[in-house]
């Protein structure tokens, strides 16, 4: 028993790694907040300074994008429902999305943690209904080991595959260019409505974006003229690097015309948000058959090689006995 728990232990942590309970719980608290401000505001009344410093004790980057976009939208006199609305709908998308990975991958999920047991039952019940099997333990208990370690390996494989499918296929290292590049995008409006140029807005974005992703800062550029060329492995990727190109070329326009750019992020923002879930959609749409690879490859023949190991030893006990 405890060289089973020793095994299970790489599997909990995978699962602890794809849990998404804690960030949808995170989503919740900051769309609670922006809520009840907002609401304080529509109600012709102004939060108490105690309320505005609820701010520190959100999650990043909430916390830094939140603090600043509403200190300088209040410093400039400027009206802060419009961004309100914004974070919190951002906020509350954040969460939708998340539960309806949550719910797709649930079968995958299910199928890590099946055959993570399968294994050791199968070997359990053909250890008490064959007595030839439990007069060879030694050779059984390794023969067990090695379907175990199989049927790990696929499993494994099975919530690596999960944890991809709900981040729309991106690499565990650029996972945090989703939530960093929204966050950036509703940086930057806020400025640009406190009244800061668009081109200077574009910095400043950049910088809460490389607090949680350096290497998505530098793809998009501090510059609004110039692009830092970086490889992307994935759809997902490219929206989100073209994302960035496209903000930028609303700049450019802006200060080329003298209009107004904010309708046009806008409309690029909400084009990286439909993106975005399509990307996730086409994965846990694909997370189905791809599932059948480690199944096939480690967990079935972990099972028929356990119970064709149990047949030969009893065939050749019954055997040797005559």
């Amino acid at each position: 028993m405890p060289d089973l728990i020793r095994l299970m232990r790489p599997i909990i942590a995978m699962i602890g790694s794809v849990d998404l309970g804690g960030q949808k719980k995170d989503l919740e608290r900051v769309s609670i907040f922006l809520r009840e401000i907002e609401e304080t505001l529509l109600a012709g009344l102004v939060p108490s300074e105690e309320r505005w410093r609820k701010i520190s004790n959100l999650p990043s980057p909430w916390r830094k994008l939140t603090d600043d976009s509403l200190r300088e939208l209040r410093e400039s006199g400027a009206s802060l429902i419009p961004t309100l609305k914004r974070l919190r709908a951002l906020a509350e998308d954040q969460i939708a999305s998340l539960a309806d990975a949550q719910s797709r991958s649930a079968q995958a999920m299910a199928q890590a943690m099946i055959c993570s047991i399968l294994v050791p039952i199968l070997g359990s019940a053909i250890y008490i209904l064959l007595p030839e099997v439990s007069e060879n333990l030694r050779l059984w208990l390794i023969s067990c080991s090695l379907a175990i370690l199989l049927a790990l390996i696929g499993a494994l494989w099975l919530l690596q595959m999960t944890a991809g499918a709900r981040w729309g296929g991106l690499p565990k290292s650029r996972r945090s260019w989703i939530l960093a590049s929204l966050c950036a995008g509703e940086r930057f409006l806020a400025l640009v409505r406190s009244g800061t140029t668009p081109d200077l807005a574009w910095v400043k974005a950049c910088e809460l974006a490389k607090l949680d992703s350096e290497e998505l800062a530098y793809a998009w550029g501090a510059s609004i003229w110039e692009s830092m060329p970086i490889k992307c492995r994935t759809p997902l990727e490219q929206v989100i690097i073209a994302t960035g190109s496209s903000i930028k070329k609303s700049v450019q326009i802006s200060l080329m015309e003298g209009t107004p750019c904010t309708e046009r992020v806008e409309a690029v923002l909400l084009a990286l948000r439909k993106d975005m879930n399509a990307q996730v959609q086409r994965e846990l749409a694909l997370l189905a058959t791809r599932a059948l690879k480690p199944l096939f490859i480690c967990v079935a023949p972990a099972l028929f090689s356990l119970l064709g190991g149990g047949l030969w030893i009893t065939a050749h006990k019954m055997l040797s006995t005559f």
